[in-house]
């Protein structure tokens, strides 16, 4: 399976032919989709961000400790 994935990955990068022409406006497409992408990530990252950042970060507060030993569950 090895010696298969490899002999497709180096036919793939085998330099071949193309005989294809690219006018401007496929380079102009290309670029408004490179563009376009950037603008949706930010827009995600700045809709979800504190999300995001929300789930990495620790809580500031600290857990309660009760002075006396006893929790709250337990009726005096």
């Amino acid at each position: 399976m090895v010696i298969v994935g490899l002999l497709a990955g180096l036919a793939v990068l085998m330099p071949t032919s193309a005989y294809a022409y690219l006018d401007p406006g496929t380079g102009a497409f290309a670029v408004q989709g490179l563009i376009a992408g950037i603008a949706g990530g930010l827009i995600a990252v700045r809709s979800y961000g504190k999300r995001i950042l929300g789930f990495f970060s620790r809580s500031k507060t600290a857990p309660e400790v009760w002075s006396n030993g006893s929790s709250p569950d337990r009726d005096a």
